[in-house]
């Protein structure tokens, strides 16, 4: 069923072209010419047109593309109505606030093979690891611990790839609120879908409700974030990759990063994981 986000933006972006068309326009004002596609008209029309290639060759999903055509288009019109009339592009402006505030952004619920994990016991059986009993919640050293055995075991893990005998978890840490999180939802589904084994699993983890996670796997979930959502690539209940990547030297998040769903199926060798135990 069509969210009704979706037919609202619909409709108010079919507005502008329809009064154009059936001269609605012309009851309220004077001067307006008779027909669409005037050279001002013309050359916003164009403009979106090209942005609309733009966001769509940088969208992570479905999703955040709608979302981004939407708001450029509407930003558009309100740019035409003003050269029509300022109140009418003040109405408009008006209009699409409203349903902004009134029709949240809907979230992805199309099929997949993820499964969701609600405490940190649950983690640590599906994953295969034990964290340290600890009242005060003070973790340093067991961070520590865990980062520095990562990267020794690196430059083996490399030379050695034996997928078929390896337990391999996929998994994606989010939060709610994270726009970022909700556009890749489609990708992490897609992937669970195709690739899923026995010995190749899919969870997810929604760090607000276990932040003790995020702390472990170094994880800013800040508003400022450049680490939302994280994907990491557990083998035998060890970190074996992560996207984003953190520099080892400054222990640092790249600033310039894209969710592409070839480029991760490529980083996370997802194909030659899932062949070489689709027959376990």
């Amino acid at each position: 069923m069509i969210s009704l986000y979706y037919i609202l933006n619909f409709l108010l972006i079919s507005i502008y072209p329809i009064s154009r068309i059936f001269r609605l326009l012309n009851f309220f004002i004077l001067d307006v010419p008779d027909e669409l596609g005037t050279t001002r008209e013309n050359s916003i029309f164009y403009t979106i047109m090209a942005f609309a290639v733009i966001k769509y060759l940088r969208s992570y999903s479905t999703i955040q593309f709608l979302s981004s055509l939407f708001f450029t288009i509407k930003i558009a019109l309100i740019t035409s109505y003003l050269f029509v009339d300022t109140k009418i592009s003040i109405l408009y402006a008006g209009a699409c606030l409203v349903i902004f505030v009134l029709c949240s952004e809907p979230k992805f619920n199309g099929k997949n093979k993820i499964q969701d994990i609600e405490e940190i016991k649950e983690f640590e059986e599906v994953v295969g690891v034990k964290f340290r009993d600890n009242e005060d919640g003070d973790i340093i050293e067991e961070l520590n611990e865990r980062f520095n055995k990562k990267q020794k075991g690196k430059e083996k893990n490399k030379k050695i790839q034996n997928y078929k005998m390896t337990e391999m978890i996929f998994a994606e840490f989010y939060v709610d609120w994270a726009d970022t999180c909700n556009y890749t939802k489609e990708i992490w589904a897609n992937f669970s879908c195709k690739y899923t084994t026995k010995g190749l699993k899919f969870i997810s983890i929604n760090l607000a409700k276990i932040p003790r996670l995020a702390e472990c796997y170094r994880i800013n979930t800040s508003a400022m974030s450049r680490q939302l959502p994280t994907v990491i690539l557990f083998e035998d209940g060890e970190e074996a990759q992560r996207f984003p990547p953190i520099d080892e030297k400054t222990n640092k998040i790249p600033k310039v990063l894209k969710y592409g769903k070839k480029e991760l199926q490529s980083y996370f060798d997802l194909e030659k994981r899932y062949l070489a135990t689709r027959d376990l």
